[in-house]
C-alpha cells in the first residue's frame, strides 16, 4: 500500500481555502504550498483566499504560519462566512505567561523620559551595536515579538473554530492564558523540502552549514556564528536564502548548525528541512522538542558545545546516517504533510 493509500481522510469533503494576503512573509508562504500540496493528497480542491475570495465550495480555511500575513483575510471571512470551519495552524514563538513584555530595553522604551529620545534613537534599531548591548537589544526585540505573537494568537481565538500550534510548550504557554490548543508540528512537503535525499548522495561537500539570518537587530547571533567559523573554518554562513536555493545547499550539507535566537525555541521546522536533505541538525536545547528526539533525529547541545558536538558527529559518518535515516523515516511516515494537515482538519 502506498502512503497516499494509507492516509487518513479529513473530516470534512470539499475544499480547502488557505487564508493568505499580501503581508505574508516567504516562510508562510512555503507553507501555504506545502498545505496545498498536502490538500490536494488529501483528495481538497485547495485553493488560495485572499481579500474578497470565497471558497468554491463548502469547506475549511487555513490560516498556516505567522498570524500577520493572514489574520485579516480570517476577519474577513468571520465576518461573511459564520458556517466556514475557521482554523490557524501557527508556529511562532510565545511570551509566557506573566513574563514581562519586552525585557528591560522595553519598559525603558515605555518610560515617559525616553518619549524625548525616541525619534533621535530610531537610528539605533538597526545600528551594529557592542556584543553584550547587542544581546540585550535582540533579548527585548524578541520579548516584544513573542508578545505581539501572544497578542495575535489571543484575537485568532475570536475568529476561529480550532486553534493549533506546532509545539508542547507553546500550547502550554496559551494553557497559562486560559486559551487551549491543539498541537501539530509542519510536516515534511516535497513541494517545500525538495525530494527526500539520502545521507549518502552528493558530493556533501559542505561539512557544517548554518542558515544565518540578515537582520542586524540580532547581530549577536551572527557575531558568534562568525566566531565559530574563525574556530571552524569548516562553517559555512549561508544568508538570505530560501526556496529551491535553500533545498540545494542543504543537500550538500552534513550538518546544520543552529543558534537559537529564542532560548529553547521549537524548531521544528528546519529539522524537517534538513533531514529531508540528508543533513543532521546539531543546535541548542529546545524546551520540548516532540516529535523529535535529541541523539535519534538531530543533536542537542548547549551553545559552548556545538561545535563539539558537530565535529565528534562529523567523525562519526555511520551514526549520522543512522539519524538521517530515522528521521527520513518520521518524515514519511506521521511527520508528512499529509498526515500533519489531515490532523489539523479534525480527522
Amino acid at each position: 500500500m502506498t502512503i497516499e493509500a494509507a492516509l487518513p481522510t479529513p473530516g470534512r469533503a470539499g475544499s480547502l481555502g488557505l487564508a493568505v494576503d499580501s503581508s505574508a512573509d516567504r516562510m508562510t508562504l512555503e507553507l501555504v504550498e506545502a498545505a496545498r500540496s498536502a490538500g490536494a493528497q488529501l483528495g481538497l480542491n485547495a485553493q488560495l483566499i485572499g481579500p474578497g475570495d470565497d471558497l468554491a465550495e463548502p469547506g475549511s480555511i487555513l490560516g498556516i504560519g505567522t498570524p500577520r500575513g493572514f489574520l485579516g483575510v480570517l476577519e474577513e471571512q468571520a465576518r461573511r462566512s459564520p458556517a466556514d470551519l475557521r482554523i490557524a495552524w501557527v508556529g511562532e514563538p510565545l511570551l509566557p505567561f506573566g513574563e514581562p513584555s519586552g525585557g528591560p530595553l522595553a519598559a525603558a522604551a515605555r518610560s515617559r523620559a525616553i518619549n524625548y529620545l525616541r525619534y533621535p534613537l530610531r537610528p539605533l534599531r538597526r545600528a551594529p551595536l557592542p556584543g553584550p548591548i547587542a544581546r540585550l537589544r535582540s533579548s527585548a526585540i524578541g520579548q516584544h515579538e513573542r508578545a505581539r505573537n501572544t497578542r495575535d494568537l489571543k484575537h485568532l481565538v475570536g475568529l476561529v473554530d480550532r486553534l493549533v500550534v506546532t509545539s508542547r510548550d507553546r500550547a502550554a504557554i496559551l494553557t497559562g492564558y486560559g486559551i487551549e490548543a491543539d498541537v501539530v508540528p509542519f510536516g515534511y512537503a516535497a513541494a517545500v523540502a525538495g525530494p527526500i535525499t539520502p545521507a549518502e548522495s552528493g558530493e556533501r561537500d559542505l561539512p557544517m552549514l548554518s542558515l544565518a539570518g540578515l537582520d542586524p537587530r540580532v547581530a549577536w547571533r551572527r557575531s558568534v556564528l562568525d566566531r565559530m567559523r574563525e574556530e571552524e573554518p569548516g562553517l559555512t554562513l549561508a544568508e538570505g536564502i530560501w526556496g529551491q536555493d535553500r533545498n540545494a545547499l542543504l543537500r550538500r550539507a552534513r550538518i546544520v548548525l543552529n543558534v537559537q535566537r529564542v532560548p529553547g525555541n521549537f524548531v521544528g521546522l528546519r529539522i524537517v528541512l534538513a533531514l529531508a536533505a540528508g543533513a543532521v541538525v546539531v543546535g541548542e536545547p529546545m524546551t520540548d522538542p516532540h516529535p523529535f528526539v535529541p541523539g535519534v533525529h538531530f543533536v542537542s547541545a548547549p551553545l559552548d558545545r556545538l561545535l563539539d558536538e558537530a565535529r565528534a558527529l562529523l567523525a562519526d559518518e555511520p551514526r549520522r546516517r543512522r539519524m538521517v535515516a530515522a528521521g527520513q523515516a518520521l518524515l514519511l511516515g506521521e511527520l508528512s504533510m499529509a498526515r500533519c494537515l489531515s490532523r489539523v482538519l479534525g480527522a
